[in-house]
């Protein structure tokens, strides 16, 4: 027989090369299998988290979501039941999912089964993970030390796995899964964690849309209200424009006859009482067509359009100072740009604007209006500065409020509706308001425009 170098015969040489070959080749198809193995169990994984998300986003309640949830984690670890619980405050299990295949096993009498449920304590073998806030397998039930009593009629429970549910950083509750013949593996718990997530997900997109139809309902019970309150409100302002004018027309018509008569038989403080009589109801005139304009400023349609800003201030200005040729007033138009806006509310913004800068400068020897403009992101600040008697800061908030006045009737006149406008008009083109000013040292009135987007 041939021998090899190391004096054992050839053929044994050859018989343990092969030898090796096939314990290389066994080892490879060891490795190659459980390769192949790990990979199945992640497809089969995520076409289960897959599913989640699928059969969920038909669901119409957190129960049906929950629902979902324990099919297929049972199903993807073959458990007999399972159940869901969320932690309230007091640490009780309040909002608990039984499985359907855990209702039809148990046999504790409804209703007190779901009251039993609902009410559930976090304690046995429900509570060991949740303690050490990790997941916890326990195949031999009957014997651990936290086992704890079962109601009569409770399902028999011979392996148990438990996920904590994990939120915001929190544990919220678990998903607990019951009687896997075999018992349950580390890989029956990833699997079951990795499913906890898609649970979460879930069960977050379904309470967010049932939030979402709460507050759509709310918001169209708001929308109802609205528009009851506008009735109400056009109703108010026919009861105005009719029923209030018409008194007033009586006491100025009245009084206009009385000085048509012979008055010399008046003393001079009979005289002053007509002079306010007739004074007061020509403000209460002035007052109603103020009321009404801020009442329809808020119900009008806005009609959009570009705006050229330069246009319509030089317009504006030139009609308050028409009638003012003994006062030295002076405005100064920087370049403005065009926006897009309501051009007849806009205009109601710049008449109220400057002529209150052109009525506050009065007491100057020389008036001073300034009408500019900053671009900032999004949008156009435009001013109206003028070195009149300006306002204490210390009530800048009252500036803008319906029948607010930081100036007596004696000093100068209004009604305190137009700033009120302006604010009105300003909100619904999407712009702001603002006034900066002090005492005796002119004040200056901010309102921003959305940029004017070129077609």
């Amino acid at each position: 027989m041939p021998l090899n170098p190391q004096g054992m015969p050839a053929e044994w040489g050859l018989r343990m090369g092969e030898k090796k070959k096939i314990e290389e080749l066994e080892t490879q198809l060891a490795q190659s299998k459980l390769s192949d193995e790990q990979a199945r169990r992640k497809v089969v994984l995520l076409s289960a988290m897959i599913r989640i998300f699928r059969e969920t986003a038909s669901c119409e309640t957190e129960e049906d979501v929950a629902q979902v949830c324990l099919k297929v984690a049972q199903e993807l670890t073959g458990s007999a039941y399972g159940f869901i619980g969320e932690l309230n405050a007091e640490g009780r299990f309040d909002t608990t999912t039984l499985s359907r295949s855990g209702w039809d096993a148990c046999q504790v009498p409804m209703p007190g089964a779901a009251q039993l449920l609902k009410s559930m304590p976090n304690r046995g073998i429900n509570r060991a993970g949740l303690r050490d806030r990790k997941s916890w397998i326990i195949n031999d039930p009957e014997h651990h030390p936290d086992r704890v009593q079962k109601p009569e009629g409770h399902p028999p429970i011979t392996s148990f796995l438990g996920v904590p549910i994990r939120y915001a950083g929190g544990i919220t509750g678990m998903i607990a899964l019951a009687s896997k013949e075999s018992g349950y593996t580390r890989d029956d718990q990833d699997d079951v964690e990795a499913l906890s997530v898609a649970f979460v997900e879930s069960l977050n997109r379904r309470r967010a849309e049932r939030r979402i139809n709460e507050l759509n309902l709310e918001l169209n019970r708001h929308v109802l209200q609205l528009e009851s309150a506008n009735k109400e409100l056009e109703a108010f302002s026919y009861t105005v424009s009719h029923d209030l004018r018409a008194p007033i027309r009586h006491i100025t018509g009245y009084v206009e006859l009385l000085e048509k008569r012979d008055l010399s038989g008046l003393d001079e403080k009979s005289l002053h009482y007509l002079q306010v009589i007739s004074e007061a109801a020509q403000r209460m005139g002035v007052l109603i067509d103020d009321l009404l304009s801020f009442s329809r400023m808020g119900r009008a349609e806005m009609t959009r359009s570009p705006v050229d800003m330069a246009a319509l201030v030089r317009e504006v200005v030139n009609e308050l100072t028409a009638d003012l040729p003994e006062r030295d007033v002076a405005v100064e138009v920087a370049p403005l740009p065009v926006v897009t806006g309501d051009r007849a509310m806009l205009r109601q913004v710049l008449v109220n604007l400057i002529g209150n800068a052109v009525k506050f400068t009065q007491p100057r020897p020389q008036s001073r209006i300034q009408v500019g403009a900053v671009a900032e992101t999004g949008e156009t600040a435009f001013f109206v500065r003028d070195n009149g008697v300006g306002f204490d800061m210390r009530y800048q908030d009252k500036l803008f409020g319906l029948f607010q006045r930081l100036h007596s009737l004696e000093e100068f006149e209004g009604t305190g509706v137009g700033l009120a406008n302006v604010q009105r008009i300003v909100h619904r083109h999407g712009g702001r308001v603002w006034a900066e000013g002090e005492l005796e040292h002119g004040a200056t009135f901010w309102f921003t425009l959305p940029r004017h987007e070129e077609v």
